[in-house]
């Protein structure tokens, strides 16, 4: 890859990003942004000469779609721990997440939970997976170091586990800036009834024990975070 920076850096395209990802046959993709302002010679040349590096296997050009105006449609498929993935801007998840409520009413509200607790339970299914090839067996650990860094790591929120006891079963957690109540209305009561099910789904299948959870602070009541707490039901 040194050797295609030089080559840009040459006829003076001037770098302005690099990602890098394994495709699904796990090759190295390199996927570089230039401002060719200045540059001394056509992208297609310095595509060809990029190519002709021993290292490199192939060289697809991506070109602006607009003046002012580009969109990476030649990488592979997203996949996060090898699952695909899509990317939803707020604006759109404001329009699932709130139309229901608005349709449906309270009803809405028991659905957003209820799919909430079906996706946690697959998340810790497959976190658990994750925590046997790593050597985690504690519950606390899992949630923390897996459920709670990749929960904020895809931006929902920055959540952190307050507390966390096996005996009883018992968890505290702080989600700040839930994407949940950033996206829809104030609100006289807790409004995360997605995150509350996602909650309630991963520790139960953590845990192997029904997990109740109160949102005892909300965002979009005015408070500064959302809490969660969670008890056993027995």
């Amino acid at each position: 890859m040194r050797k295609a920076l030089d080559v840009c850096s040459k006829y003076n395209a001037y770098l302005i990003s690099l990602h890098f990802t394994l495709n699904p046959k796990g090759e190295k993709v390199f996927t570089l942004i230039y401002d060719l302002t200045e540059s001394t010679a056509p992208i297609k040349e310095i595509a060809e000469e990029i190519e002709k590096i021993e290292s490199i296997s192939e060289v697809t050009l991506i070109e602006q779609q607009a003046e002012g105006f580009i969109a990476d449609t030649a990488s592979p498929i997203i996949t996060a721990g090898g699952v695909r993935g899509i990317i939803l801007r707020t604006h759109i998840w404001a329009i699932l997440v709130n139309k229901i409520r608005e349709k449906f009413g309270s009803g809405g509200e028991a659905i957003l939970y209820y799919i909430g607790v079906d996706m946690g339970s697959e998340a810790a299914v497959e976190h658990k997976k994750m925590a046997e090839a790593l050597g985690l067996r504690e519950p606390d650990k899992i949630t923390s170091i897996l459920g709670a860094s990749i929960f904020t790591s895809i931006g929902w929120g920055s959540m952190q586990i307050e507390r966390f006891t096996l005996n009883p079963p018992y968890a505290l957690i702080t989600v700040y800036n839930n994407f949940e109540c950033v996206i829809g209305p104030a609100s006289e009561k807790p409004y995360s009834q997605l995150t509350r099910g996602l909650v309630a789904g991963y520790l139960s299948q953590l845990l192997g024990s029904e997990m109740q959870v109160n949102e005892i602070e909300c965002l979009a009541k005015g408070d500064p975070c959302c809490r969660f707490e969670c008890r056993a039901t027995r």
